[in-house]
């Protein structure tokens, strides 16, 4: 794709195409990375061509045939991107390696995939932006992924991966690796239940299960050392029976803190409430402290696994305080996304896409599973998501 302004003199050439012909082009291109190349080359060209959906977050969805029941550990599998509104399908800015059609995570803004979902022969890391590769070594029955630090930046990231146990509906063990190391590492003691939310802040990692309990593991030992498991019942229990819900946990860093967040899910399994604490986590038995009602330009982004905060500032499209919750785990279909004010606790519930969507309906099987978000936007002029 060119991106220069080249071509004759008198404001002729490239820069001088009618905005419909550069807008039909635009429309034409298969590839996000090819929209951006297109967008940059100058601002007519910017102005004929729609903005790029590419830097917002897009819900990622599985195969519902992966997932027969809401609380078995599974990886995503058959994987889609979309936009949060809409029901619209989007592809991923490049296209994706040969050979690993299976996603088993999204961290950092990169995709964990894999050749084979129960025996791989290959498993990797893929950068859509960069398209970079880094291989791992194969492990069996990978449900999740996750990544301590971008590799293309962080010196001393390292990988962790939550492993399937057979014949076990939530079983699941971690295995560690840093780059270097010949195999994965085992963790014996695994998480109490699925993994709902995974984070990473001052060398230690953060896991909130389903069974409301939260394991944090030191990074800095050899292997990672898990700290006392913490329930999580005990300080919400007087909440808990105020808020007509079932609380599910998730763990988010934020502005150099850790947060817990409680999402509540009431009848049918509808999100009725969320809320914001930022615990100390020093204390015995753990210390909710006061809620949080001001995450300043920042809203958080939950779903089954790595959690986000993203700034308003550099993500134009998102509502500033939130939280953005994929509704990974509804078994009615009927939601995709709740998206929660914490200022005025109002409550918006973004429907599952539309039959007539391309490739999405309540009987499609896609499924909303959690959050992509790509290394950097790329532009600033979005609608609002």
């Amino acid at each position: 794709m060119a991106r220069g302004g080249g071509g004759g003199g008198g404001g002729g050439g490239w820069i001088s195409l009618p905005a419909e012909l550069i807008k039909e082009v635009s429309d034409r291109l298969p590839a996000d990375v090819d929209q951006i190349h297109i967008h940059q080359v100058c601002s007519h060209w910017r102005a004929s061509t729609a903005p790029l959906a590419a830097c917002r977050p897009w819900i990622v969805a599985g195969h519902d045939h992966h997932r027969n029941h809401y609380s078995v550990v599974n990886p995503i599998g058959d994987h889609s991107f979309w936009l949060p509104r809409g029901g619209t399908r989007i592809q991923p800015r490049a296209h994706a390696p040969a050979g690993v059609p299976y996603c088993c995570g999204m961290p950092c803004g990169w995709l964990a995939l894999t050749d084979d979902l129960r025996s791989p022969t290959r498993l990797i890391l893929w950068d859509p932006l960069s398209q970079a590769e880094i291989p791992l070594p194969t492990l069996t029955t990978v449900a999740q992924v996750f990544l301590s630090g971008d590799p293309l930046t962080s010196p001393s990231w390292m990988a962790i991966a939550s492993q399937k146990i057979p014949h076990v509906q939530l079983g699941q063990r971690l295995f560690f690796w840093r780059p270097g190391d010949a195999a994965w590492t085992s963790q014996l003691e695994y998480p109490n239940g699925r993994i709902e939310g995974a984070a990473f802040h001052h060398c230690r990692f953060y896991i909130s299960t389903k069974n409301m309990t939260l394991d944090i593991f030191d990074l800095q030992q050899h292997p990672p050392k898990r700290f006392p498991r913490i329930n999580l019942y005990p300080p919400l229990q007087a909440r808990y029976r105020r808020v007509p819900g079932r609380p599910v946990p998730h763990v988010v860093a934020w502005n150099n803190q850790m947060l817990l967040v409680m999402v509540y899910r009431g009848l049918y399994n509808a999100t009725v409430l969320a809320e914001v604490y930022s615990p100390d986590w020093a204390a015995q038995p753990l210390d909710l402290q006061e809620k949080v009602t001001d995450l300043g330009d920042y809203s958080l982004f939950l779903g089954r696994g790595d959690t986000l905060a993203l700034s308003a500032k550099e993500f134009p499209a998102i509502r500033r305080n939130c939280v953005y919750f994929v509704e990974h785990d509804t078994a009615k279909h009927d939601r995709w996304l709740v998206v929660f004010d914490l200022v005025s606790n109002a409550l918006e519930r973004i429907p599952h896409p539309e039959e007539q969507r391309e490739g999405g309906s309540k009987t499609s099987g896609w499924l909303g599973y959690s959050w992509f978000c790509p290394r950097r936007p790329f532009v600033q002029d979005q609608e609002p998501l």
